[in-house]
């Protein structure tokens, strides 16, 4: 196990398999340039690939002609059951809305690469937001964001069948060239480059979420839930939280608050408090240290003014930054960038 961030699991990946295989383009070719053994594929149906295996794969199977809707037919080829256990969880949920908090839950055991957040308008509409938690090359994100897209609506779709209400997907994406299928696409109007920051945003109303599930069964819910609950706590087990955490806040656009980091780990911010305060350390001093390392770097590597610079690490003013800065390093960040000029 990766100690920054679980391995992803590979059965999403090998779907694109049998697409490409419709397409004459054989499975042994693929596997063998990310260094993977067929006889081990064919084997190991659980098998994880790291994200490197998996932006190599992406890239790979992106070349051949003709790929270029290959994340919109993943997307359309993934089923509810696809997803396992969480699969199981979704299906005998009481209605959408409650299948919907439970993908977000436990999100990490789909991919974990990712983040499903959710929250409620006044209306008690409901809002679905997925972004990336990790770095991703800009064309393995763009292919993860419309493949997560497109599956989550077949998922919404598979899940309340011909009682599907209209309602709206926002895109940060450009439209692909295959846009027109999206129109296809049941009840569901897909809005592309609308959003600034790599991610897609579901906006659902309240009538659709509250639409009863066929296989609702709290029971069974309940059951398969705690094993759910038990594969995040081995996933939990398994990493290094002090360093998967600065890697998450170093590859995050906006630092995830305490909260939000502690769900993508199933476990309450109290938890999370804690088990930092055994590793004599917290969250506002991992946060203190990246944001520092990446003021350091940007004063490096970059020609951004200082307003810039305290605009993107999140302070109200280039004066909150310096003193900050200063508190940490003990020297203004304009004495240390010049230090470092000169050095150099």
């Amino acid at each position: 196990m990766n100690n920054q961030i679980p391995y992803i699991p590979a059965r999403y990946y090998f779907k694109i398999l049998d697409i490409l295989e419709s397409r004459n383009i054989t499975t042994e070719e693929i596997l063998s340039e990310i260094n993977i053994d067929l006889k081990k594929y064919l084997s190991s149906p659980d098998m994880k690939m790291n994200q490197e295996q998996v932006e190599k794969f992406i890239s790979f199977c992106l070349k051949f002609p003709r790929n270029y809707d290959l994340a919109f037919e993943l997307g359309h080829s993934l089923k509810v059951s696809s997803h396992s256990l969480v699969g199981y969880a979704i299906l005998t949920s009481e209605n959408l809305e409650q299948a919907l908090i439970y993908i977000s839950k436990y999100f990490s055991l789909i991919i974990p690469s990712f983040r499903l957040s959710y929250f409620y308008h006044t209306d008690q509409s409901m809002e679905l937001i997925c972004e990336p938690v990790i770095q991703i090359d800009t064309l393995s994100l763009n292919f993860h964001l419309e493949a997560i897209a497109v599956a989550l609506h077949c998922t919404i779709h598979e899940l309340v069948e011909n009682r599907l209400l209209p309602y709206h997907i926002f895109m940060s994406i450009n439209e692909p060239l295959h846009g027109y299928r999206y129109a296809h696409l049941s009840k569901v109007k897909f809005h592309f480059n609308t959003l600034k920051k790599p991610s897609f945003r579901v906006q659902l109303s309240e009538k659709l979420i509250k639409q009863k599930l066929r296989l609702a069964d709290e029971g069974t819910r309940k059951a398969i839930e705690l094993k759910c609950q038990e594969q995040i706590y081995e996933i939990k087990n398994n990493i290094d939280l002090v360093v998967w955490l600065k890697q998450l806040f170093l590859n995050s656009s906006d630092i995830p608050s305490l909260e939000d980091c502690a769900k993508l780990l199933n476990i309450s911010g109290k938890t999370l408090q804690r088990n930092l305060k055994e590793k004599e350390t917290s969250y506002q001093e991992l946060k203190n240290t990246v944001i520092i390392d990446k003021a350091k770097q940007m004063l490096i590597s970059s020609n951004k003014s200082m307003i810039e610079i305290a605009e993107e690490l999140g302070y109200a003013s280039a004066s909150n930054f310096s003193r900050s800065f200063k508190f940490f390093v003990g020297i203004a960040p304009t004495i240390y960038q010049k230090n470092i000029k000169t050095y150099n």
